[in-house]
């Protein structure tokens, strides 16, 4: 069941269809990364955050002018 949840979110929100053994490996390879540097997985998440932020106020800045002309 949690295979095909996985399976599921990665084809949907990411367009990524790889079979299981690869997307095993990419678990352990993350998982050893974020024992090992978790100030390094927190500054990558930070900088996703600040950089998702800026394009959602972006987009919503752009709906806002397309409605008002």
């Amino acid at each position: 069941m949690a295979e095909k949840t996985v399976d599921e979110l990665l084809k949907k929100y990411f367009k990524i269809s790889a079979p299981r053994i690869i997307i095993g490996i990419l678990m352990l390879l993350f998982g050893i990364v974020i024992w090992i540097w978790p100030d390094l997985v927190a500054l990558l998440i930070a900088i996703y955050l600040i950089i998702n932020g800026v394009l959602v106020l972006i987009d919503e800045l752009l709906k806002g002018r397309v409605f008002k002309s």
